[in-house]
């Protein structure tokens, strides 16, 4: 249909989620599209958003590949023996889609948080 063509490009984040030992982990791929700073992962990892123990995020490429852990409240944490038990599982407990409009609150709470750095 032209209505269909007509649509803006969707910005729709793919999040997979584990629980393990109660936890819940959020995985994405930060390769394809837009990768979210400190403040963006506090957002998504909130109550009002998605809401998560832990978040690793794939940086990397198929010959080297590489992923980032963030804590719930956003800052940067090193791979655990946990971490890379899930990503060794070969399915999610449940696959997430996070709209376009929350996507473009994550690139607005970046956006405030580098301009308050400043």
């Amino acid at each position: 249909m032209a209505r269909d063509r007509e649509r803006p490009v969707n910005e729709m984040m793919v999040l997979h989620s584990y629980r393990i030992a109660g936890r819940e982990i959020l995985v994405f791929d930060g390769t394809k599209g837009y990768m979210p700073g400190a403040a963006a992962i506090r957002l998504l990892a909130g109550r009002k958003g998605v809401g998560a123990d832990r978040i690793i995020v794939y940086t990397g490429t198929k010959e080297i590949p590489s992923f980032r852990v963030f804590a719930a409240d956003g800052g940067e944490q090193t791979m655990t023996a946990e971490d890379y038990r899930v990503l060794s599982r070969s399915r999610a407990d449940f696959e997430l889609h996070v709209t376009d409009f929350f996507v473009g609150l994550m690139r607005e709470a970046d956006a405030r948080f580098a301009a308050a750095a400043c």
